[in-house]
């Protein structure tokens, strides 16, 4: 009757007339669980079952594939555990070899000849010409060294080739010869350097002053002229 609708077979045909059979007349209530069918559990199991078959077909497909890759591999661990140590030495050259050829093949490509960045690649066109890296600036007190850049070229008259250029030449190297970069043009002001220093210097005979017996305020030259002819 309609009580038996709740029962659902999970065999063959025979066993699920003996269930269907074993119902007839009788309450739901007094039914033994067992005859009710497991829908949801046997989802579940047929979803499990399906997914592991998924996964199964995959590994199938790609064992095909990769069939020749591994073919090659066993082949080649087989005839590496078959080496004599002599044939081991050799490969391991060839590898090494191999490593110092892909080094040079990692030299970047710099056609314009830039300057590299900390990544050992060339830095952006943009940046190099931003910074004034394609001018070169000579200094021929630093012995006719190229400073590239504007701003290697300022910090280079701080650093110790052009300071060791200067002291050559006996010259300070004070700010006085900042952007003197030739040899003529650093002694050629060195020399009017010392002759202002010469003017402020106190001079003796035309500065120092002394009194005559007059009371007349004279220079220290007139006033030896004066003692010597016997005037004073």
């Amino acid at each position: 009757g309609n009580n038996c609708k709740a029962v659902v077979s999970t065999q063959s045909t025979g066993e699920r007339s003996q269930r269907l059979y074993s119902t007839k007349g009788r309450d739901i209530n007094d039914l033994d669980p067992s005859a009710f069918a497991k829908n949801k559990k046997m989802r579940d199991e047929s979803a499990k079952q399906k997914e592991v078959a998924q996964l199964e077909a995959f590994v199938y497909h790609y064992t095909e594939l990769l069939s020749e890759q591994r073919t090659a591999t066993r082949e080649n661990v087989e005839r590496r555990q078959a080496r004599t140590a002599d044939e081991v030495d050799d490969d391991d050259e060839d590898e090494d070899a191999d490593e110092d050829e892909e080094d040079e093949d990692l030299v970047p490509y710099n056609p314009k000849n830039l300057p590299l960045g900390w990544d050992g690649k060339p830095i952006p066109y943009w940046l190099y010409k931003l910074h004034g890296l394609n001018l070169y600036f000579n200094c021929e007190i630093c012995g006719n060294f190229k400073y590239r850049g504007p701003k290697a070229f300022q910090r280079h008259f701080a650093e110790w080739r052009h300071a060791h250029g200067m002291r050559c030449l006996g010259i300070p190297n004070t700010a006085h010869f900042a952007n003197v970069t030739l040899i003529e043009d650093a002694r050629a002001l060195w020399e009017k350097i010392k002759e202002e220093k010469n003017k402020d210097k106190f001079q003796k005979e035309t500065e120092e002053e002394f009194e005559d017996s007059q009371g007349n305020v004279v220079s220290r030259k007139v006033y030896n002229d004066l003692k010597r002819q016997g005037l004073l």
